[in-house]
């Protein structure tokens, strides 16, 4: 079994953002290292008389991953002004409608993306792919800043877990 003892850091992390294949895929440049997901478990507490020692736990409804990162950006808009242009990031999250992106949901549902987080192994031996299905926009934040302008996304992926493999 392939193990590795060596610290991952953002140079080892892409994160590639994939439509339903229409538009293609986006791989962006996480500079600021801070793509985050939290996988929650929901407990029901099941008390006895308002006794904790003599009741007991149950599992709760099944709770959507949590996922945000923070990139920079140059641009807004790309392929959605000129179809010669690379898709930017925030035409992408927003599905902006002269993007050409396909959602990854059915049609009808809430617009989704695949993202996929692969981690290289500067080791060579235990690479990894975190792959995070539909997930949808819950906010878009755009700053200005002195050195960079960042986006921040924060979604769910409508799944229990991110999906992970080794590479």
């Amino acid at each position: 079994m392939a193990v590795s003892n060596l610290t991952r850091n953002l140079r080892d992390g892409e994160l590639v953002i994939k439509d339903n294949g229409l538009a293609g895929a986006l791989t962006v440049l996480l500079d600021e290292g801070d793509l985050t997901w939290t996988q929650r478990q929901n407990t029901i507490e099941v008390k006895d008389r308002g006794s904790i020692a003599k009741g007991h736990t149950r599992s709760g409804d099944d709770e959507s991953v949590s996922i945000s990162f923070t990139a920079k950006w140059t641009q807004l808009l790309g392929a959605a002004i000129n179809a010669a242009d690379p898709l930017q990031l925030y035409e992408t999250l927003t599905f902006h409608p002269n993007a050409g992106l396909g959602s990854t949901s059915a049609v009808g549902e809430q617009q989704t993306l695949t993202f996929e987080f692969t981690i290289l192994d500067p080791a060579g031996v235990a690479s990894e792919k975190v792959v995070f299905e539909k997930v949808y926009r819950e906010s878009l934040s755009m700053s200005e800043g002195d050195d960079t302008n960042l986006i921040s996304f924060t979604g769910k992926a409508f799944q229990t877990a991110p999906t992970i493999s080794r590479l």
